[in-house]
C-alpha cells in the first residue's frame, strides 16, 4: 500500500460568518468524499476522476496559523453519479482530532512531515500556511515520491501511538462551525440522491438547506 500515490485534498476552516455552515464533506464514517461536489471542478473532475483510482487521499484541515494531517486513506475506489464523482474506501474510519493530528505545516515553518517543506518553493504567497493553501487548494497532482513516504511513515506512527481519533466529525475540525449536524447519515443519503437527481441539468438545482452547504441553490463549498 506505501507504494501508491498520494494525493493532497486541502479542507478550507469553516466559515463562521455562515449560520448555514457544518462543514459535511468528507464523510468519514462512511468512507466517502466528494458527493457534495464541492470540488468537481478541479480534484474530483469527472473527466479525471478514474486517475485517483487505487491512490490514497491525505486529508489536511486548514486551522489558524497552521495545517495539520488528519486523515490518510486507504488506496480509494471511484463512483460515477449523475452529476458528480465520488471516491470510497474501506474500512471507513474517524480521522485524528484536530488537535492531536500531525502538524504538516505552520506559520512558524514547523511540520511533522519536514520534507513537505519543500513544496513551498516559488511559492508567492507571504506565509508558509498560505503557500501550502495557494498550492494545494485545487492541485490534482500526487506528491513526490520522498515526500509521499514521509508523510506515510508519520501518519503510521500516530496511529500506531493511539493519538485519539475524533469521536465526531466536529473534532476533526480546528473549531466548530456554526451548524452542526447531528444526522450525518440522512445529509449523505440526500447528497448521493441529489448527485443522482435526473431531472437536475448539468449543476445540482437545489440543496436540502438543513444541510448547511449552500450559500446559493447549486453546488457549493461544503468541504
Amino acid at each position: 500500500m506505501n507504494d501508491a500515490p498520494i494525493i493532497i485534498v486541502y479542507l478550507r476552516q469553516p466559515d463562521s460568518t455562515n449560520p448555514n455552515e457544518s462543514r459535511d464533506d468528507p464523510f468519514w464514517e462512511f468512507g466517502s468524499f466528494g458527493c457534495t461536489g464541492c470540488h468537481r471542478h478541479n480534484l474530483m473532475s469527472v473527466r479525471k476522476l478514474e486517475e485517483l483510482k487505487g491512490c490514497r487521499l491525505a486529508f489536511v484541515q486548514g486551522g489558524r496559523g497552521e495545517i495539520r494531517l488528519v486523515y490518510l486513506t486507504p488506496r480509494v475506489d471511484i463512483c460515477y453519479h449523475l452529476h458528480c464523482g465520488e471516491v470510497i474506501w474501506q474500512p471507513a474510519e474517524k480521522p485524528f482530532a484536530f488537535a492531536s493530528a500531525p502538524v504538516l505545516m505552520n506559520n512558524e515553518c514547523q511540520s511533522d512531515v519536514p520534507s513537505v517543506i519543500d513544496l513551498l518553493m516559488n511559492v508567492n504567497r507571504s506565509t508558509p500556511c498560505g503557500k501550502f493553501a495557494s498550492k494545494y487548494r485545487s492541485r490534482r497532482a500526487p506528491l513526490p515520491t520522498y515526500i509521499a513516504q514521509e508523510l506515510t511513515n508519520v501518519y503510521e506512527q500516530f496511529s500506531k501511538s493511539k493519538i485519539p481519533r475524533a469521536k465526531s466529525y466536529v473534532e476533526a475540525l480546528p473549531y466548530e462551525p456554526p451548524k452542526i449536524n447531528r444526522d450525518r447519515r440522512t445529509t449523505y443519503k440526500e447528497h448521493v440522491s441529489i448527485a443522482n437527481a435526473s431531472h437536475n441539468r448539468g449543476r445540482i438545482s437545489r440543496l436540502v438547506k438543513t444541510t448547511g452547504c449552500t450559500k446559493t441553490k447549486k453546488f457549493s463549498k461544503s468541504c
